[in-house]
Parts: C-alpha cells; structure tokens; sequence
C-alpha cells in the first residue's frame, strides 16, 4: 500500500547482520524500518542496539529467531546468522503462517540436501521471495564486466578466471567459521560467490569438478575446546559447463600483500574482459584490436550512495 512502511527483521547481528542495520537505516526515506532483531549472543544484541540507538530507532529484542517470527511484526526478514543455521530458520521462515519475504546471507545452505529442501520448499510459497545475498554480482567492476559480456562484446565465453588473494578469515562468535562442519568449507563459504559468477557469466550448469587445496599457514596454532581449525587457506579450482566452458579459482588467503583482493579474467572467442577489485577498474578489449585497442575505464555506480564500512563495524560476528 502506498505510504505503507515496510517492516524489516534482522536475525543474526554479529558483523554483517549490523552492517545491514546501518544500509536499511539508509533507506529509511525509501519506507523501510527495522523493528526488531533476534540473537541469542549478547554482545551482538547490545552493540545492535547501540547502533539503533545512533539511528534514533526503537528495537523489539529476541533471543531466537521463532519468537520473532511468532511476533507478527516484520514484513520482511534478513538472515545474517551462522552458516549452518541458516537451514532451520530459513525452513521455519518459509513455513510459517505468516509470509515473510527473506534475504539470506551466502551460502544459502551448507549441504547440497538442504538447499534442495529449502529451494522446494520456498517454490511452494509463491507468496513470498527468497533471495541469497551474493553481492559480487552487484560490486560496480562486476556489475561492469556482466554488463560487457551480455552485451555479446567478448564473444561466446569460453574461459573464466578468478584470483582471490586475500587475508584470513575473521575472528567470529564462538569461532564457528574455524571449522568445516559449520561453514561448509572454505569454498562453500567464501567461494560460492565466484561459482556463481563463473555460472552467470558463461551462461551453463556445471558438470565437472577437479580441485586442490590445503591448511598451508592460517589457524594451524588455534585450539578451540580441544580442535584444530579444518578449513582450507588455499586451492585450485577447474569448474567444466555443460556448453564445454571453463572455470578456474585461484584461491589464497594469506596473501595480504596484493593490490587487487579479486581479479576476475572473462575471455571470449571475440574478445576478453577484466575486472580489479577493490581497485574498481575494468579492461576490456578485441582480438582484433589487439593489445592497443584494450579500453581502461573506472566503474562506478552514482545509485550506491552508502558503503557500510567493515571498519566501522566489530569484526565479531
């Protein structure tokens, strides 16, 4: 209804969940407010509602997410928990008597089974949306280079290449994303969204994995209740699609000495694209043209009016 306020829910207010605090605060000429938050983890609850506080908006606090859902008071839901509890609440957010539309943080699910289950489910609910937050696909050098290869400049693609070279993975609550059991793995938690993006910019389904990796240099002196750290830091990654198109990950995370986090390589049979980020930068030329027809251009987005800055928010999840 027009003037109507949208209601929003944040379940799960650790670093993220606070980072889309201060974005939906953002959007508050836009007719959106948060009015309530669920988080078992005191911390979190406090530094959220300090954070409201700030922003002159009043909080209904809940310890679960069900309390929440049974409140009536949102319209709309954000899941910024812990990877492997996102299944249960998405799986209760869907079957609940009331709609609510939902935006989850990647991964959607930490086993193939249950992202089945909540994908079938969520198609039996035609009254609500359900989206996983892969926000690669939207960062302004991305968002450029998708924009280059839709428009046919490259070609058809035949071969995609991502670099991330990066730092650690953060200290989170209770350390949950130490450990491959609650996070899916490294490449589930941190690379899903460059097999996305290798699926979105080829344009096919994968059929073929081979890959390499390993626990080279991060977290191997951590001990947490008796166990050592499990996640990979390191791999490699050739994906293979149904239209005969290639994928390769070039994974590091103890490489902090790098320029660009990510450097993603489209190449067509026509033409080759490049995006840097954060450098925000985006080369794209012609075999044709040959080297001195490459163009540079900075990419940009004038819609993005906030970035949330991680170093303004805790780093405890």
């Amino acid at each position: 209804m027009a003037g109507a306020i949208v209601k929003y829910g944040i379940i799960g207010v650790g670093m993220m969940g606070r980072e889309h605090l201060v974005n939906l605060y953002h959007l508050r000429t836009q007719g959106v407010a948060v009015v309530a938050i669920a988080d078992p983890h005191l911390p979190s609850q406090q530094l959220a509602l300090d954070l409201a506080h700030s922003f002159t908006w009043p909080l209904k606090v809940f310890s679960g997410h069900q309390e929440l859902l049974d409140s009536g008071l949102c319209d709309v839901l954000v899941v910024s928990t812990p990877n492997m509890t996102h299944h249960r609440i998405l799986m209760d957010i869907i079957n609940h008597s009331k709609p609510h539309h939902v935006l989850v943080e990647k991964p959607l699910c930490t086993t193939i089974s249950h992202c089945k289950e909540v994908v079938n489910a969520a198609r039996k609910r035609p009254d609500i949306l359900v989206q996983v937050g892969l926000e690669y696909r939207y960062m302004p050098p991305v968002a450029k280079l998708i924009e280059i290869v839709k428009g046919g400049n490259l070609g058809h693609v035949k071969m995609v290449a991502i670099r991330e070279h990066r730092f650690p993975f953060l200290v989170k609550v209770n350390n949950w994303n130490r450990f491959n059991i609650n996070s899916g793995g490294t490449l589930v938690e941190k690379c899903c969204h460059f097999f996305d993006l290798m699926r979105l910019f080829v344009g096919a389904n994968p059929v073929r994995v081979m890959a390499s990796g390993a626990i080279d240099v991060n977290h191997k002196d951590e001990v947490y209740d008796g166990k050592v750290p499990d996640i990979i830091d390191n791999a490699y990654v050739i994906v293979e699609f149904d239209n005969g198109s290639r994928g390769m990950l070039d994974l590091c995370m103890f490489a902090e000495g790098s320029k660009n986090e990510q450097e993603i390589s489209v190449v067509g049979d026509i033409g080759k694209g490049e995006a840097f980020v954060p450098e925000s930068v985006v080369q794209f030329g012609t075999r044709e043209a040959g080297r001195d027809g490459v163009q540079t251009l900075k990419a940009e987005d004038h819609r993005i009016k906030w970035v949330a800055s991680l170093l303004n928010i805790s780093s405890i999840n």
